[in-house]
């Protein structure tokens, strides 16, 4: 070992330990150990910085991108409303919600699946008295297997497809994984279904007196007019009951409270609904017929041209509207607005909405028809989201995103175009036609993955630089001695398993990357097996929250401890390594 290679091995090492406790976020960790490399003379700031100036990472934010316009059209939400059904039965709507995201999950990048699926579950399974925790780390697997199936349906697979451009190998078609994925993508549903299933917790959520305190909740308040289509009917028949994004938690009827709302309970007008959802839901509370926001009485026909918007604002301490009620701060003569919605963190606000006393910290969302520049020139207020009033007419706009993710995978996967090339102009047409603005951009696109990302491969040409790539595939190779090349594959699966649990999955991914090049080479390997062995060992790691993106979503939602991950998690992920590495063994060194 030479004192270079004992510099970078000795650095990875550290950075292990940090980002295993957490003392600070793993991006940080990364910039600490390149500069430090950069400092020692073993890279150069070109080396370091060469992760940023990488297809495969330009790739992963076109995809972010698409993703996000293909969720903002709801086509999913509406598409999973149905699919869950009227949940008579907790398995079989478990068994419907995993095989319709198996489906999806591969042609989608899984993290803005789950983020948007994970609130309309909570949602459906307290609506229908079911274990939510019985449902969302399932859902967080089943995209993580299924994304198995093609080179878009993990950030990981595309950081492989990056690392083999980087290294001039040939690179993956868009279903090359699927000979590996198909088998542990059943395999793995079938365990969800039955063993993990069992193992899972029984939480049902929280009481209906405590949804309005989700910190990312607004109470919504909406009263029956006289063009509600459904008088004197139930709430089931109103279409109330199984709402995708929000949740009907009260009703005020001449002064009183009908709490819990039953699914027989009959809406008369002049009810004061109360809802919780996100800022999201309270446009399309909006598009419901004879539902007028109850601060004011709107004829919703004249707020459908896109000069009204819906804007999402905060009050500062400092702001006059502070221990003024939102009826006597009078919105609409001073600011041209309406509030609809209003939201303080960890506070259960409960009451009619024009008498709630603001506070600084509140956010509102208001109708306006005034410019958001110019509310955000108030001192009384800052404007942090704004978007216009949606009319319920599906438009282009909601299948085209959908239609261009469609057709880049047909011509990329018959060799007419590269698939960056596809993306990129996919995303040219969103952007033109409007489907996606530039602030829709900058939310979509994680630059916290990104960064990861760019700065992983940087560690990964450390190794290669002072060969300590090569150190590590010799020393694996002595530890196997003359056994079969299937122990070896086991031991690269394991070991880059373990470093995506405590590190990322670029990192793990990139790290291992020269390793197994080299190793390649050592043991005269297939090298398109051994890259394929450890881009699914730094995807499917199911043991932590920290293992993935989309476990960290679920675990608090479904009120999961850590200690849930290992037993549901540690047999999935000795599934898929079993599985992974005989049937890679069987189709590249047996056929």
């Amino acid at each position: 070992m030479t004192l270079n290679i004992a510099i970078v091995l000795i650095t990875l090492l550290v950075s292990f330990i940090l980002m295993a406790m957490e003392v600070t976020t793993p991006n940080a960790v990364i910039l600490c150990a390149l500069a430090f490399l950069m400092f020692v003379g073993i890279l150069s700031p070109t080396d370091a910085l060469s992760g940023f100036a990488n297809d495969g990472l330009a790739t992963i934010a076109l995809m972010y991108i698409i993703a996000y316009a293909i969720a903002k059209s709801n086509i999913i939400i509406r598409l999973f409303d149905r699919i869950l059904g009227d949940g008579h039965s907790e398995k079989r709507s478990l068994l419907r919600l995993l095989a319709s995201v198996s489906v999806i999950s591969p042609f989608m990048n899984n993290t803005p699946i789950v983020s948007t699926l994970t609130p309309m579950v909570q949602r459906w399974t307290k609506q229908k008295g079911m274990a939510i925790s019985k449902f969302l780390i399932p859902l967080s697997y089943a995209t993580i297997l299924s994304g198995l199936l093609t080179v878009l349906g993990t950030s990981t697979n595309l950081v492989a497809q990056g690392l083999l451009s980087k290294y001039k190998l040939a690179q993956f078609g868009t279903f090359d994984l699927a000979v590996i994925g198909i088998p542990i993508t059943i395999i793995g549903l079938i365990y969800l279904l039955t063993i993990g299933y069992r193992m899972l917790p029984t939480y049902y959520g929280s009481s209906v007196d405590d949804v309005v305190a989700e910190p990312n909740d607004y109470l919504i308040e909406m009263t029956i007019g006289d063009e509600f289509e459904h008088l004197n009917q139930t709430v089931v028949a109103a279409k109330l009951r199984n709402l995708p994004r929000s949740f009907l938690v009260a009703i005020n009827r001449s002064g009183q409270s009908i709490v819990p709302v039953t699914d027989e309970t009959i809406l008369q007008l002049g009810d004061r609904l109360y809802f919780t959802g996100n800022f999201d839901c309270i446009n399309d509370l909006m598009n419901i017929k004879g539902l007028i926001p109850s601060t004011q009485k709107i004829n919703m026909t004249d707020i459908t041209n896109e000069r009204v918007r819906l804007v999402e604002v905060s009050i500062p301490d400092t702001s006059s509207l502070v221990n003024q009620t939102v009826k006597s701060a009078r919105f609409r003569n001073v600011f041209g607005s309406v509030v609809v919605a209003i939201r303080r963190n960890d506070v259960n606000l409960k009451g009619h909405l024009g008498s709630i006393r603001l506070k600084g910290g509140d956010n509102l969302v208001m109708i306006t028809t005034g410019e958001p520049d110019e509310l955000a020139s108030l001192k009384d207020l800052h404007v942090f989201n704004s978007q216009p009033v949606k009319s319920r007419k599906h438009t282009y706009k909601d299948v085209l995103p959908i239609v261009l993710l469609v057709a880049t995978i047909i011509v990329s996967t018959m060799g007419v175009i590269d698939l960056f090339v596809g993306l990129a102009a996919s995303c040219v047409v969103l952007f033109l036609t409007k489907c996606v603005s530039i602030s829709d951009i900058v939310k979509a696109v994680d630059m916290n993955v990104l960064f990861l990302v760019a700065s992983s491969y940087g560690l990964g040409l450390a190794m290669s630089n002072v060969g300590a790539d090569k150190f590590i595939a010799k020393s694996l190779v002595a530890i196997t001695g003359n056994a079969s090349p299937i122990i070896y594959m086991f031991l690269i699966y394991f070991v880059t398993n373990f470093l995506t649990a405590i590190l990322s999955n670029a990192a793990a991914l990139s790290l291992m990357f020269p390793v197994v090049v080299s190793a390649a080479k050592l043991e005269n390997l297939p090298v398109m097996m051994l890259v394929m062995l450890i881009t699914i060992a730094a995807t499917a790691d199911f043991s932590t929250p920290i293992g993935y993106q989309t476990n960290l979503i679920v675990y608090g939602p479904g009120h999961y401890k850590f200690t849930d991950y290992f037993k549901v998690g540690i047999p999935l992920n000795l599934i898929c390594m079993v599985v992974c590495v005989f049937v890679s063994y069987y189709y590249y060194m047996v056929l």
